[in-house]
């Protein structure tokens, strides 16, 4: 994830920073100016990966959360599998809801998201 936040960065000549400093900019200034539009398609990308990463989670719940009312999505989940019933149709009905967000997330960002990626591919 950071690789590509990092590619993004590095994919910045370093012609327009220089250019920022001659119009008397500073450096948080340059970098609110040119960065952080020229990054928006590898902030989107990061972000995906990041609230998908985050939505997923099952590991640090399954270990620190022991209350009903607090448990995450794919805890619950967990609740359709039993030792010898797996009621199916619920958990697949559980399975597609819960990826519902992470479906529209990608859909609003997918043009940010292909331009993330290949950002900093191609060295010039």
């Amino acid at each position: 994830m950071m690789v590509v936040f990092i590619a993004g960065l590095q994919s910045i000549p370093r012609e327009l920073y220089e250019a920022a400093e001659l119009d008397g900019a500073g450096p948080l200034r340059a970098f609110r100016s040119i960065a952080v539009p020229l990054t928006r398609p590898a902030l989107a990308t990061t972000a995906i990966f990041l609230f998908v990463m985050d939505w997923n989670g099952l590991l640090y719940p399954l270990l620190f959360i022991r209350s009903q009312e607090h448990r995450t999505l794919p805890l619950a989940l967990l609740n359709f599998q039993g030792e010898f019933l797996t009621q199916y149709p619920l958990l697949f009905a559980g399975v597609v809801i819960a990826s519902a967000p992470v479906v529209i997330v990608y859909v609003l960002l997918q043009k940010h998201f292909v331009s993330g990626l290949t950002a900093g591919a191609v060295r010039g």
